[in-house]
């Protein structure tokens, strides 16, 4: 025959925690402003469920037995859990307040940002924003709340991630480029152009098949702003890699030219964070528009 079950009460454990916390009865009663022959009765159920004695009661100790102990030790994790659910409930039902920290790449950030932080701040006046635009990554445990970020996550269990969309990084170059230099057939003819450089990055992503390879890239001009990439490019510097939407106002315009467009790659966009899951209010709403306004800007 298998072992009898024992039911022990979820409120007995607490009570028991509040007494091995209080050192004895009278303490635990003033701290749960409950009667003292409340608590010795409710130990006593206690131990009849668990059909073993968990005290030592004498006239001038309160001692606790070995499996009184380790019950308690037991029962304190239950209280910690209850009062961290209660917290995350509390959290749940508050309004973003205080100050909300945004750190981005600026050819993300400055197309969605806008629409993002102005709903923000119009919905919630107890918020206040601050965005922090740079190529980059910043540290999320000191130095931001939440990131807008294009693949590269880090492989740390700290950090959590909300996929908000797709952006597909191709490559552009001006009619003038292609006419002086020749127009890339293959992904490794992009080693002998002149490659506009973006925060040093030499690597380029290309597709292949079925899968994502790297090339190696060289130019003579590098620079930390995608916008200052893409202008040069237009200039006839040299090719660009970057995200379709940025680069097609410039292809509509005809100063622009894609290149390569069965090689281009597909890049997830996160919302990024290390405030533990679920998120603070105010990075929760953060993620809930920062999706709606990435749907938009990056739609084909």
């Amino acid at each position: 025959m298998g072992r009898s079950r024992v039911a022990i009460d979820p409120q007995g454990m607490l009570l028991l925690a509040a007494l091995a916390s209080s050192g004895g009865v009278r303490k635990a009663s003033s701290t749960l402003g409950m009667p003292r022959s409340t608590i010795s009765r409710r130990l006593a159920q206690l131990e009849e469920e668990i059909g073993a004695p968990l005290v030592v009661r004498t006239a001038r100790r309160f001692e606790l037995t070995d499996l009184g102990a380790a019950l308690a030790s037991r029962a304190e994790q239950l209280a910690s859990v209850l009062q961290e659910s209660e917290a995350l409930v509390r959290r749940e039902k508050t309004e973003p307040s205080g100050t909300l920290r945004i750190a981005g790449a600026p050819v993300l950030g400055e197309d969605v940002l806008p629409a993002i932080v102005g709903e923000l701040v119009r919905k919630y006046p107890r918020l206040t924003v601050e965005a922090r635009l740079s190529v980059e990554y910043v540290d999320l445990r000191r130095d931001a709340d939440v990131a807008l970020r294009a693949a590269g996550l880090e492989d740390a269990s700290d950090m959590f991630a909300t996929r908000l969309g797709t952006s597909t990084t191709g490559f552009f170059a001006s009619p003038d480029y292609l006419e002086g230099h020749g127009t890339p057939r293959t992904p490794a003819d992009l080693e002998e152009h002149d490659c506009i450089l973006v925060a040093n990055r030499g690597k380029w992503r290309v597709r292949v098949g079925t899968r994502d390879e790297t090339v190696t890239v060289n130019g003579r001009v590098r620079v930390d702003s995608f916008r200052l990439a893409r202008a040069l490019a237009a200039r006839g510097a040299g090719i660009v890699a970057c995200a379709k939407v940025f680069a097609r106002p410039l292809v509509q315009a005809g100063e622009l030219v894609p290149l390569l467009e069965r090689h281009w790659v597909d890049t997830p966009i996160f919302a990024v964070h290390a405030r533990g899951s679920p998120p603070p209010p105010k990075i929760r709403a953060f993620i809930d528009m920062a999706k709606i306004e990435v749907a938009k800007v990056f739609a084909e």
